[in-house]
């Protein structure tokens, strides 16, 4: 009994011991939400880069976490095509994603964000190769208006080390976890 304790202690010793453990077991793709420039943008701010959209967005987009990193979807059209049994996808503005190396310059239709040295990581994001929005005149109108936006976003995209200054002139609210 004494010997199954002290190998359990033992385990836990190391286990609390290891540096760097918690900081490895971060994704790329979590995130912390917040208002930034005088409540001008929400951002979202990952652990290697930050993402200003524009407040006008707000209530009008999903946020999809994914296997490839992390969707954004026009909520309009995203719930339309699950209403009507063609599953997600629909509503498709733009997914960030993260790679090692540079093979995402083979895909059809991306823009690149950048590298950040911290991470090894390439950041960019995947745009749709086809129109995605919902066929109904209003539904489309405001689609439109998000995607004549993605341009401002990925202008203002930074990547770390640099977006925590950036940020520090553009913050106006407290940050919420997502």
């Amino acid at each position: 009994m004494k010997r199954i304790v002290l190998v359990a202690l033992l385990a836990l010793a190391l286990a609390i011991s290891v540096p760097g453990e918690a900081k490895q077991s971060l994704s790329p793709y979590d995130y912390v939400t917040g208002s930034a420039g005088g409540g001008r943008f929400l951002y979202y701010d990952f652990p290697d880069i930050s993402l200003y959209i524009p407040a006008s967005w707000e209530g009008r987009f999903t946020v999809e976490p994914d296997e490839f990193g992390v969707a954004f979807y026009h909520t309009a059209s995203y719930e339309k095509f699950r209403e009507e049994g063609y599953g997600d996808g629909g509503g498709f503005l733009f997914r960030l994603c993260a790679s090692k190396d540079e093979d995402f310059q083979d895909l059809p239709a991306y823009e690149y964000l950048g590298y950040s040295e911290n991470a090894g990581l390439h950041f960019y994001l995947t745009l749709p190769p086809e129109y995605t929005a919902y066929q109904e005149d209003a539904i489309m109108a405001d689609y439109n208006g998000m995607a004549e936006d993605l341009d401002t976003i990925i202008e203002m995209a930074r990547i770390a080390p640099s977006l925590s200054f950036y940020k520090d002139d553009l913050v106006s609210t407290d940050a919420g976890m997502s």
